[in-house]
């Protein structure tokens, strides 16, 4: 150990990684496949889009609606649910003349399982290697 301005650092302590099973990997298709799935998520505009959506009455919204929860021109709401129905986390019907989306349950569960205890992009702390710890005297 040394000491320096009166604060004692000691050595990294040594840390054996856990490599996953082969299985918990992610392939590069479904890698591919979530990447999409996140960047149409990552605006905030949209991740708010999925909830109002999914926990409106019966499932789905008109674009009526949401465009009375947003504080935004109509072409840029537009451009936000056309992203989120491009990567198909969103589903679009035509009622006269107004948009219906609904969300699609799907990629929600494909992100949710990658991300949820125990999935292959977890966070799981590697266990320290028992290794003997100096200590100062």
């Amino acid at each position: 150990m040394a000491a320096h301005d009166g604060h004692v650092r000691s050595k990294p302590v040594a840390v054996t990684l856990l490599l996953a099973e082969p299985a918990a990997v992610v392939s590069d298709s479904a890698a591919e496949a979530a990447a999409k799935l996140f960047k149409a998520l990552s605006d905030p505009v949209r991740i708010r889009l999925v909830s109002l959506i999914r926990y409106s009455p019966g499932g789905e919204a008109c674009f009526c609606d949401l465009a009375e929860d947003f504080d935004m021109p109509q072409p840029s709401l537009s451009h936000h649910l056309r992203v989120l129905v491009t990567a198909g986390i969103l589903t679009r019907e035509r009622r006269g003349t107004w948009s219906w989306y609904r969300v699609v349950p799907e990629p929600l569960e494909t992100l949710g399982g990658l991300l949820a205890a125990g999935g292959p992009l977890a966070d799981r702390p590697a266990p320290l290697r028992d290794a003997p710890r100096e200590t100062g005297a």
